[in-house]
């Protein structure tokens, strides 16, 4: 299996928690699938991420054909392993005039496996600026998971508004991208990102993979397989979608974004992080 990763960039990965920027696809086709995703939010009146949320992959085929992109399947490919499973991505949108936000948290300090060797690619469809509020990182911050509170923010794009309560802002860095770039950080990564001060919007979309060796201790066990396969069968793979907007695949994202929101899993999460 060829590399997508050079040597310099593994060890910054390993190393910081990251990596950053990468190259993916053209800023051109970065923009044709901007204008689908505002296409959508014309004929339905809302922001694409009120409804196609936590599995947001299985409402476009275009999104899932992206997250298996060998630049894209590739890079998570060198920094978790060969067998890549999706279990979360949505599209993170930063209108200008906003002020909206992300905290500082880390991605695996709400999820619940058997190990925290998850990582997340960020591709931007815009390009994604410190003044756009782009993806701000702690490096060497994954080696631990942390304790987190939940601040509920009005302007928080985290829906428990999960933060790290202390966090050391001078040695934070920037991870700006160009539309079409995309970034990979650990799941451990403490990471935030500042409002949009700019007067056009940012939009990016984040595919959250695990090796498909890791186990779910609690919640949805089902997830989309990006590379490799799934051994050794700990999860059930979702149904994808032929076109976009498939029934078929609308169908299963109600069904993750319904397990994934039941009350009893939301418990059985509580209980495993203590």
């Amino acid at each position: 299996m060829p590399r997508v990763l050079t040597d310099a960039q593994l060890k910054a990965y390993q190393q910081d928690g990251f990596v950053s920027p990468l190259d993916c696809i053209s800023s051109e086709e970065a923009n044709q699938y901007f204008r689908i995703i505002e296409d959508y939010e014309k004929m339905h009146n809302e922001d694409v991420s009120v409804n196609i949320r936590v599995r947001a992959v299985l409402a476009f085929k275009w999104m899932i054909d992206l997250a298996r992109h060998p630049q894209i399947a590739g890079a998570l490919q060198d920094c978790i392993g060969p067998n890549v499973m999706l279990f979360l991505s949505g599209v993170w949108s930063k209108r200008p005039g906003t002020d909206t936000f992300v905290s500082w948290h880390q991605d695996g300090a709400y999820n619940p496996f058997d190990r925290n060797t998850g990582a997340t690619a960020w591709i931007g469809l815009t390009d994604s600026t410190p003044e756009k509020g782009n993806i701000r990182s702690i490096p060497g911050s994954h080696r631990e998971a942390l304790e987190h509170e939940e601040r509920f923010q009005k302007d928080n794009i985290l829906s428990r508004g999960q933060s790290v309560p202390e966090v050391d802002e001078s040695v934070a860095v920037d991870m700006p991208l160009k539309a079409g770039q995309f970034s990979i950080h650990h799941e451990l990564l403490v990471h935030g990102s500042a409002p949009n001060t700019t007067d056009s919007r940012r939009l990016g979309i984040s595919f959250a993979c695990v090796p498909a060796e890791a186990k779910p201790l609690s919640g949805p066990n089902t997830g989309v397989l990006i590379a490799g396969d799934n051994h050794p069968g700990h999860w059930v793979l979702n149904k994808e979608p032929a076109f976009d907007l498939d029934p078929v695949g609308l169908a299963e994202l109600k069904a993750v974004q319904d397990a994934y929101r039941d009350p009893e899993a939301t418990k059985q999460i509580t209980e495993v992080l203590g």
